[in-house]
């Protein structure tokens, strides 16, 4: 500092000092003071200074940021706008009173309903909404506590009064800890639980005539005989079948049968009274229940009324024919003690009505004693017959529809009878199971199957997997596992060489036993197909849970088609909820090329019958074989 400067300076200094408040700016400092003061002002200045670069840097920088988020935002906003305007869901809200107040533009477009219908209702509660307890309950219980719930499923009716079904789930909206309402997706199930509850329809019903099936039948007779225990008032039982139904079907057709049953099937429902109930099993048998019947006299009174009914002429196609049916009859509880042999003995008394001339009815009696002989005989046959292995399997073709290719084969035994001949399994197999030699054929058929796999592939064969029928009982036997593991490692194949047909009604006889089995056959790979399906009771709960790869439409279901429109709808709506449960679908029974079209165009994706090929011998299975790869046959 000069002495020149030194005058100007102490003027400022003592200004910006005073402004300060530092010190007295009448006393002059000494320059060591100065000095102090200038120092102090200087990091003052660049305290400041460093505090103004750094808000202004933090301004940008926040200003940076939030234009970034901003971006952020609105693209996220957008893909989420073009996530929901192409998804098949729809967004919902709901307020905290659970009422809806919005739904996306997909809901409408997804089922043409006008959303105004639901806004301001509560789920689940009154009109227009109707479901299942067990959902309405799980929804009741998570909105009670503000929990977020999951697949739930309810159902509406739009202003037509049309149904609706919709699969929802939802999550709380808090704003500052406060409840808010519900947020969440839907979509359209409409299609799929109409699906379902045709299939389980037909549980219950025959899908033909309406009536119930038999396992309603069985169920309802179980009803009759606790209701009689308790009441003392007996009941009875009819098994009707109709006389050469067959000449019918094949003078004047499958649809001309068809007209005939349901005409039978309207009959005797308006013959007998409210109380009773009329069943189809199947094909032309009829069963009827008859509570509170006194006596022989008034059963016979009903019986020749029922006979008379059935022979009422009847017109179909210019075609005008009378129909003659015969009638066993048998009673409770002199002739039996429960449902199943109530039956079984009605059955018995209506082949004795057929062995005297049809056209007429007849009560089980000790007469049927002889029959029994008869059986006993085969009985004694088909025993000899397992010692001997006096059996054989031939084998049907399964078509890959889009391929036209033989992927697999399902084995179908005969048995060679020394004197009778070549007898078919519906003649010996429900007996086989009767007394207990079903455990040791089911057992040859599964041995045979696998060697005869083996031996193909032993010719230098490409074989196709080999599919198996197991019936109720060999299922239940302990050491069904073990018998196929021993099978397959005795002819050296892997285990989806091998496929297992079971039935409906064997799953379902014992579900979580069948269940075990099933998880213990799929873990070895062997693949697993439910059979006849359709036509017995299955509880789509566990359906979804057994591990199968194959669902089978029973023939049924095929032979009419594809004319037939409740079977075509009953066909699409099973294949559909197959996909649905990701199994492929084979179709049997297929004996002409317009059932084969419409399966084709239904999505089916194997099939199997008379038109693509009869039961054959190994050989001419065979001779259809293509060859092994060279690496494949040399190894």
């Amino acid at each position: 500092m000069t002495p020149e400067s030194r005058p100007a300076l102490n003027t400022l200094l003592q200004r910006q000092l005073k402004r300060l408040g530092l010190t007295n700016p009448a006393m002059p400092p000494a320059p060591e003071v100065w000095r102090q003061l200038l120092e102090k002002v200087s990091r003052a200045y660049t305290e400041a200074e460093q505090e103004r670069y750094l808000m202004e840097r933090s301004q940008a920088v926040s200003s940076s940021e939030m234009n970034d988020l901003n971006r952020e935002l609105r693209e996220a906003q957008g893909r989420l706008k073009s996530l929901v305007s192409l998804s098949s869901d729809w967004v919902w809200e709901q307020n905290a009173d659970l009422c809806f107040t919005y739904f996306s533009e997909q809901h409408s477009v997804t089922t043409d309903i006008d959303p105004a219908i639901l806004l301001g209702t509560r789920c689940m509660e009154g009109e227009p909404y109707h479901a299942a307890q067990d959902h309405r309950s799980a929804y009741l219980d998570c909105v009670g506590v503000h929990r977020p719930f999951r697949d739930l499923t309810f159902g509406y009716n739009d202003a037509a009064g049309q149904r609706f079904y919709m699969r929802i789930s939802g999550e709380p909206i808090f704003e500052f800890n406060v409840f808010k309402g519900y947020r969440g997706v839907a979509s359209d199930v409409t299609k799929t639980r109409l699906a379902e509850e045709k299939v389980a329809h037909l549980a219950s019903y025959d899908a033909l005539t309406g009536l119930p099936n038999r396992r309603s039948f069985i169920v309802e007779v179980d009803r009759a005989l606790e209701r009689s225990l308790r009441s003392g008032v007996p009941f009875a039982v009819f098994f009707i079948d109709l006389d050469r139904f067959k000449n019918i079907n094949d003078s004047l057709g499958h649809a001309a049968g068809d007209t005939l049953l349901k005409v039978i099937a309207t009959r005797l429902t308006q013959l007998l009274r409210k109380t009773d109930m009329v069943a189809r099993l199947g094909g032309d048998e009829f069963v009827v229940l008859l509570e509170n019947c006194i006596d022989a006299a008034m059963l016979a009174n009903i019986a020749t009324r029922a006979l008379s009914a059935i022979n009422e002429t009847l017109c179909i196609e210019n075609c005008c024919f009378q129909v003659r049916g015969s009638i066993g009859i048998s009673m409770y509880p002199e002739d039996c003690q429960d449902a199943a042999t109530m039956l079984k003995h009605a059955d018995a008394a209506m082949y004795l009505a057929k062995s005297k001339g049809k056209n007429n009815f007849q009560f089980y009696t000790t007469e049927l004693a002889e029959r029994a002989e008869q059986q006993f005989s085969l009985e004694s046959d088909l025993r000899q017959a397992v010692e001997r292995e006096e059996f054989q399997l031939l084998y049907q073709p399964k078509i890959n529809i889009a391929s036209g290719k033989m992927v697999a084969v399902e084995a179908l035994i005969r048995w060679r009878h020394p004197t009778r001949g070549l007898i078919s399994p519906g003649e010996f197999i429900a007996l086989a199971e009767e007394c207990g030699l079903i455990g040791p054929i089911g057992q040859w058929v599964i041995k045979a199957a696998c060697r005869q796999v083996h031996d193909w592939r032993c010719e230098g064969l490409q074989s196709p997997r080999c599919a198996v029928n197991l019936s109720v009982r060999q299922f239940n036997v302990d050491g069904l596992v073990e018998e196929v593991v021993q099978a397959l490692a005795s002819n050296q194949l892997q285990a989806d060489a091998l496929e297992l047909e079971i039935t409906e009604s064997l799953l379902m006889a014992n579900p979580e036993r069948a269940l075990d089995i099933l998880l213990q056959l799929h873990r070895l790979g062997v693949h697993i197909a439910i059979d006849d399906f359709g036509t017995g009771y299955s509880s789509l709960a566990y359906l979804k849970r057994f591990p199968a790869q194959t669902l089978k439409i029973d023939r049924s279901f095929v032979q009419d088609l594809p004319d037939d429109q409740d079977d075509a709808t009953i066909t699409k709506a099973l294949i559909a909820m197959a996909h649905s449960l990701g199994m492929e679908v084979v179709a049997e029974g297929v004996e002409t090329s317009a059932q084969l079209d419409f399966l084709r165009e239904a999505g089916c994706d194997e099939v199997q019958g008379y038109y693509l090929g009869r039961p054959m011998a190994p050989h001419e299975i065979a001779a259809r074989l293509l060859p092994c790869p060279l690496e494949a046959s040399a190894a």
